[in-house]
């Protein structure tokens, strides 16, 4: 690839999405699949301007180090468990923790990179806006769906976020962009959740049937379904402690995108939802520690905020 070629399509995207400036030191971190695309991101920062480190994925000893002396940090990988939550978080934290910026994608390859994720993003901002002031301030959100959700979440006092915004200091991302978030109160959630889309570390792809998760009090108390919720049954069990905790609440609305089984774009997808179990310290704004953050996403979403309905997109 040439220097014109090294700057542009995905490579671009990432930089642009993270606004890394030509003085900041930056860390690319893949995994062993999507290592030519590391030596690709790393020549496109460097050509940038940036000061640039490039470390290969091992979960058992996360690049903490370089993470606490970086100031952005794009994360790429192709084959992520779920038992490596932990050590993502960690070096989440290491780059979040002293004002650095991280941007995560997960399940990606070369074709999605130099295909999907090269078209130039779509300004959604405005849309990011009208929702995050429709739902500031809520105390209770009731949310609905046509697959069987029926599920009341308390957010009182939790900052509602949003990807769609210029990345800001101490903060992540995924990429693409397109939803807004709040991280429950830990105790906060009560109903059904039926996920009727993706539910990551299980199934390939879409899930086999719908997968169905009772709440009360802000746990699950019951997985139902086929394959998929057998998986996230186990994987939920080996975690242990806060596994099975509220973790957060996500709405979808990036028109680009359409749902396929892709946990990164599904959840950013316009009409749908989706709730996560587990961790959400830190930049989700929550207080629930957990060795995962399983996200479980479902279509056609409705939402109430104190009894007022949300216009989604």
């Amino acid at each position: 690839m040439d220097r014109e070629g090294q700057l542009s399509g995905w490579t671009r995207n990432l930089i642009d999405a993270a606004g890394l400036r030509a003085d900041e030191r930056l860390l690319v971190v893949v995994d062993e699949p999507l290592a030519d695309q590391g030596e690709q991101l790393a020549a496109a920062g460097r050509e940038h301007g940036a000061e640039v480190e490039l470390a290969r994925w091992d979960a058992s000893a996360p690049p903490v180090e370089q993470g606490e002396r970086a100031d952005v940090s794009l994360f790429l990988a192709q084959e992520p468990k779920g038992s490596e939550a932990e050590a993502r978080f960690a070096l989440l934290q290491a780059v979040t923790g002293h004002g650095g910026r991280q941007i995560y994608l997960g399940f990606v390859d070369r074709d999605l990179l130099e295909g999907e994720l090269s078209e130039p993003a779509a300004d959604l901002s405005g849309t990011a806006e009208r929702l995050l002031a429709e739902l500031e301030g809520a105390k209770e959100i009731h949310v609905t769906a046509a697959a069987g959700t029926d599920l009341t979440l308390r957010v009182e006092g939790r900052p509602w976020l949003t990807d769609a915004r210029a990345l800001e200091p101490g903060k992540m991302a995924n990429y693409p962009g397109g939803e807004v978030f709040v991280a429950p109160l830990s105790d906060g959630a009560d109903g059904m959740l039926v996920a009727d889309l993706t539910v990551p570390y299980t199934v390939e792809g879409l899930v086999d049937e719908p997968v169905r998760l009772r709440f009360e009090r802000g746990r699950v108390v019951s997985i139902e379904g086929g394959r998929a919720a057998d998986l996230l049954r186990d994987l939920v069990h080996d975690a242990g402690a806060g596994a099975d905790v509220i973790a957060e609440l996500g709405i979808g609305f990036n028109p680009a995108v359409r749902p396929r089984g892709h946990v990164m774009l599904d959840e950013k997808a316009a009409q749908t939802a989706h709730v996560a179990i587990g961790r959400n310290t830190g930049p989700y704004g929550g207080d629930n520690e957990a060795a995962i953050h399983v996200d479980c996403i479902f279509s056609q979403p409705s939402i109430r905020a104190d009894g007022r309905p949300i216009q989604l997109p």
